[in-house]
């Protein structure tokens, strides 16, 4: 059996940020606001949030950006060592979104900083994602 290529990775990677990364955020939009009723931390979202299908939906549209941008920034580490760290995941999804955010003018901003945060953690588990799927050396 060949030995999987970097660039290969890094088109594994890509493609992994653009299918994934708006589905993990999308369930965590979900999740969230779905459960936040359920735990007594209702009072905590804003008042005039869309109902969550709704949500939901523009969620996992509207990601599609932040996460081309994330993909962007993680494919050169791809193409040089076949991998990227934990920590390069996490700058890049937060810096997607922060780019992206400032560019199309979201709505609520206020949750900036929580928002942020959540991409965060979208790229680190579409990380993990590609490195159970053996596309990403650990």
């Amino acid at each position: 059996m060949e030995k999987t290529s970097n660039l290969q990775r890094a088109f594994w990677t890509f493609l992994g940020y653009m299918l994934v990364g708006p589905f993990f955020g999308a369930l965590a939009i979900a999740l969230i606001l779905g459960g936040a009723p359920f735990f007594g931390l209702g009072e905590l979202l804003p008042t005039d949030l869309p109902p969550v299908g709704a949500a939901t939906v523009t969620v996992f549209i509207w990601s599609v950006m932040p996460s081309a941008v994330a993909a962007i920034i993680a494919v050169p580490f791809v193409l040089r060592c076949g991998r990227f760290s934990w920590i390069g995941a996490a700058v890049a999804g937060i810096a997607g979104f922060a780019l992206i955010a400032i560019l199309t003018e979201i709505p609520f901003r206020d949750l900036f900083a929580q928002l942020a945060f959540l991409a965060g953690l979208v790229s680190l588990a579409v990380r993990q994602a590609l490195v159970a799927g053996s596309i990403l050396e650990n």
